[in-house]
């Protein structure tokens, strides 16, 4: 057993102990949607979606003992794992906090929503885990413990391969590209399949828009790889993939059109425009647009920071 430090044991044993429970959590779930849930649209995909959850749960567990082996990917996984879990939290407080201080506490779905002390609840719950989630950034993320993993990382890797594994920040996105390309493929039939595109105010439709959805899905996958394979040309390519949906969102959500291109996907999924009149509208479109663009801003600023460490590590593994 390699020699790991306290902290990076009890990370590793507290991504697999949570990593557990999100199995268990989402197949009971998934094992009371199945006969509790009506059969028409989207109900009858909820089961599913459990389903699938439940099995993404397994990384974390796959993770988890790489991490107890001293495996470098490992580390790297975890951080990017660490991102995704921070994100879903960080929209799991936002979502019932919308909720309590925002929306009436009715769905429209004939759904109820829990009262404002079970929604608190959720946020507490949400919140141990970000924090959680923060931890494990910080902690795979340093070099004390990227000591502990680079002799055993040397030793897995042959001498003669002269191949060196692409810079944590630029993992991480990668890990993230893909696990967001795995994401809209599970979410086809039950949301990228049935909503239209809208692409620099162009509203595309059913047929177009699929194409659309499919080809962006696959290229976050293959720029993903791209990066974690040390290509060059994935570089360029991812730059260029998020400056694209940059400027085509910002256009878009300036439009006049945009409030009609919400209003017929809320149409195509069979939600209520009421959800639309109770948030969205509530701010000037510019005000959501500037908001919106700010994450991918960032990160491209920081993909065009890092583009040396990038490319010497490509040159390296080249050499």
């Amino acid at each position: 057993m390699p020699r790991l430090s306290n902290s990076v044991r009890i990370g590793a044993a507290s991504i697999l102990l949570l990593s557990l429970l999100h199995i268990f959590f989402w197949a009971i779930l998934a094992l009371a949607l199945r006969t509790g849930s009506p059969v028409e649209y989207p109900f009858n995909y909820l089961a599913l979606m459990a389903w699938a959850l439940s099995v993404v749960g397994i990384a974390g567990l796959i993770i988890a003992i790489g991490i107890f082996r001293a495996r470098n990917w490992a580390r790297i996984a975890a951080i990017a794992l660490a991102a995704l879990a921070a994100f879903f939290c960080a929209l799991g407080i936002a979502a019932p906090l919308f909720l309590v201080y925002g929306f009436m506490l009715s769905t429209g779905f004939g759904i109820e929503i829990p009262g404002k002390n079970d929604l608190l609840r959720l946020v507490v719950v949400y919140s141990l885990i970000l924090i959680i989630a923060v931890w494990w950034i910080f902690l795979f993320s340093s070099r004390k413990v990227a000591e502990q993993f680079s002799t055993n990382s040397a030793a897995d890797v042959p001498l003669s391969s002269g191949k060196l594994s692409c810079p944590p920040p630029i993992a991480l996105l990668a890990w993230l590209m893909i696990a967001s390309g795995a994401l809209s493929a599970i979410s086809w039939p039950l949301l990228l399949g049935k909503i239209p595109a809208m692409l620099f105010t162009h509203i595309f439709a059913a047929k177009a828009s699929h194409w659309i959805w499919g080809v962006n899905t696959l290229l976050f996958l293959v720029c993903g790889i791209g990066l974690l394979k040390l290509q060059r040309w994935s570089y360029s390519a991812t730059i260029a993939l998020h400056v694209f949906w940059l400027v085509s969102l910002f256009v878009s959500q300036i439009c006049p059109l945009y409030n009609r291109y919400i209003s017929l996907c809320l149409s195509t999924l069979s939600a209520p425009n009421s959800y639309f009149s109770l948030g969205m509208n509530r701010f000037p479109q510019w005000v959501s647009a500037i908001l919106t663009a700010i994450p991918t801003a960032l990160l491209i600023a920081g993909l065009f920071y890092y583009r040396r460490s990038f490319l010497q590590a490509v040159n390296d593994s080249q050499m």
